[in-house]
């Protein structure tokens, strides 16, 4: 019991069984007349735990005094109590018996044949592995309502032909099953959009009545009319296929005063990329603000279809900045501003369009980029953005499993740092506004519902991946506390001595590093994530210095397959460079960038802008 069980109890019983299928082998095949259980017919990571011994000695000692080398158990009477499918307990016993049977003792030795059928033990019991995976979530679910959800889905399978995966299936069991305890509670069950489901999902609308009639039927329970809404919407989604994004890229409108300033600007852009991306608009120095945001206005709204990813506008003044905030009221479409704007950014700003980046990456980055130009714009909007850690939980009624998971998060995560949002999801794009205007307060670190949603990099985590517990310590990952950046320039005292501040260079590289990890759309430890600061903090002083000559092994090779990743890096360092007049070398950005892919935690979501 001293080990750490993956699986928790699940585990437990696993490796139990398996260490008393294999003393009942060696008790066979060596004719003894009892049952003798041994370290080596424990599980590795069992044998492990006994390294924990001093540890906990003293609570040991309760358990240990007195009984010698050998613990000794003897049945307690005549009753045994078994779990409720008696054949499959056994059934490992019983293939032991038959391979014993099957074998010629008498030219084997003992030895050799307890190994051959030990093997054979051990492949049984690994086939519970991914059994084991799903125990938590099977838990949840009676047996009836894991049955009458695959009848469900089989037939809504065969009439809207589609294939609905476990995780869609395990997310609706959950509602179903608490749908019911709602309707037995008598606690009404309201469809807040009930008319523009049954227009929009006709044929799931259709088949959701049928499926309802068979829920009465079986389950002598009536359903109410707005639950037919919901079933529609589980019909209509299916958990773990990515979802189409649009193929647009975000729109890049440049506006500055003056007659041909922008045009020249995006001009001179446009030819170092070449590129046709972005849009040039001169602002006359007679021309009205009103008069500007209405041709703005009318522009965009005229040409909608290319800016389904959302639009960037690079201005030369703050004031314009509003035009941001009026578009999106207006028109839907979501617009982030950038004042003060350069060629320099211009250039960034189009290059990372034409990658196919979101409009969060891409604003996210020039500010981190070009920090010391735009810092006046952004230092009061940073004061107050991102004060609170929040995880949103969601599912179509806001209820129900988004109370389940929020039990689940609750347990792993401190709330008085991370607060957990329960949302409600009825339509993905005014979901995805809700979200943006949380982010105007919060840093959101994930999104736990029955819906999957892709959206500004956020991970996205399944009601079926709640509750597993391997993935739930994902979630727990990402909220995690960082090193104290005390802490870190501690460790560097003495050994940095070629920057102004220490504690300014180790502050920027954190940041840099966790905006990387969100870009990549990757996890690492606050052990990792320091591991990492340290090393640039290192090769800062390196380049300030020394300078530094090693080469990364098929460079080219590992630049092409991970294109992507270090064009974040790169982009990420300018900065750096810039405050530090030094210039990283191509090797070096691909030995960070390996770092961060070796070093990740491996997570239920992909990076999904990577093709």
């Amino acid at each position: 019991m001293l080990y750490d069980a993956k699986a928790n109890i699940g585990q437990v019983k696993r490796d139990l069984k398996l260490v008393c299928a294999k003393s009942f082998l060696h008790y066979r095949t060596r004719e003894q007349s009892e049952l003798l259980i041994r370290k080596k017919d424990c599980p590795l990571q069992v044998q492990k735990g006994l390294l924990k011994i001093k540890e906990v000695s003293e609570r040991l000692e309760h358990f240990l005094e007195g009984k010698g080398d050998y613990l000794t158990f003897e049945p307690q009477g005549t009753e045994v109590v078994w779990s409720q499918d008696l054949e499959q307990n056994m059934e490992v016993y019983h293939e032991i018996e038959d391979k014993l049977s099957s074998l010629d003792q008498g030219n084997i030795a003992s030895t050799d044949l307890e190994k051959a059928i030990s093997k054979d033990v051990d492949a049984y019991f690994a086939s519970y592995v991914e059994e084991l995976a799903q125990t938590t979530q099977k838990d949840m679910i009676a047996a009836n309502i894991w049955e009458i959800t695959n009848r469900l889905y089989d037939i809504a399978e065969q009439r809207l032909e589609r294939t609905y995966n476990k995780k869609a299936r395990f997310a609706f069991a959950l509602h179903l099953q608490l749908t019911f305890e709602r309707i037995r509670k008598n606690v009404p069950i309201v469809h807040p959009d009930l008319n523009r489901i049954r227009k929009k999902l006709k044929t799931e609308f259709q088949v959701a009545l049928d499926l309802s009639t068979l829920i009465e039927e079986e389950m002598q329970i009536e359903i109410p009319f707005d639950e037919i809404g919901f079933i529609s919407m589980f019909l209509s989604i299916q958990l773990g296929q990515k979802e189409q994004l649009p193929q647009s890229k975000v729109g890049i409108i440049v506006l500055m005063h003056g007659n041909s300033t922008v045009s020249s600007i995006l001009s001179a852009a446009q030819e170092l990329l070449g590129s046709t991306q972005g849009i040039a608009m001169d602002m006359s120095l007679d021309t009205s603000v009103n008069q500007m945001y209405q041709k703005l206005l009318n522009y965009v709204q005229e040409n909608q279809s290319m800016f389904l990813n959302g639009l960037l506008l690079l201005t030369d003044m703050g004031s314009l900045n509003s035009f941001a905030t009026l578009l999106y009221e207006e028109t839907g479409i979501r617009t982030k501003a950038v004042s003060m704007t350069s060629t320099m950014i211009v250039i960034e700003a189009l290059r990372m369009s034409e990658m196919g980046r979101s409009l969060e990456d891409i604003y996210q980055n020039i500010q981190i980029s070009f920090e010391t130009i735009v810092r006046e714009q952004f230092q009061t909007e940073q004061e107050n953005t991102y004060n609170k850690k929040a995880i949103v939980v969601t599912c179509f009624t806001g209820e129900g499993v988004a109370a389940k998971l929020y039990e689940r998060i609750a347990a792993i995560v401190d709330q008085a740092k991370v607060e957990i949002i329960q949302m409600q999801f009825i339509e993905r794009e005014t979901f995805k506004k809700h979200i943006d205007s949380l982010l105007a307060e919060y840093e959101i670190k994930a999104i736990a519902g029955t819906v999957e949603v892709e959206y500004q990099n956020i991970p996205f985590f399944s009601a079926y991946d709640i509750f597993d517990d391997e993935k739930l310590k994902v979630l727990k990952s990402i909220v995690k506390d960082e090193i104290a950046t005390e802490t870190i320039v501690n460790s560097l005292e003495g050994s940095i001595t070629h920057v102004d501040s220490l504690a300014i260079l180790v502050e920027t590289l954190k940041t840099i590093v966790q905006q990387a990890q969100s870009q990549m759309h990757i996890i690492l430890e606050p052990s990792v994530e320091a591991g990492l600061v340290i090393h640039l903090a290192f090769l800062v002083e390196a380049l300030r210095t020394s300078g530094i000559n090693r080469q990364f092994s098929d460079l080219v090779a590992f630049q092409k397959k991970y294109r992507l990743e270090i064009d974040i890096l790169k982009t990420s360092m300018i900065s750096i460079e810039k405050n530090y007049d030094i210039q990283i070398p191509e090797d070096e950005i691909a030995y960070l960038t390996e770092a961060f892919i070796k070093n990740q935690i491996d997570t239920p979501f992909k990076l999904y802008t990577q093709n």
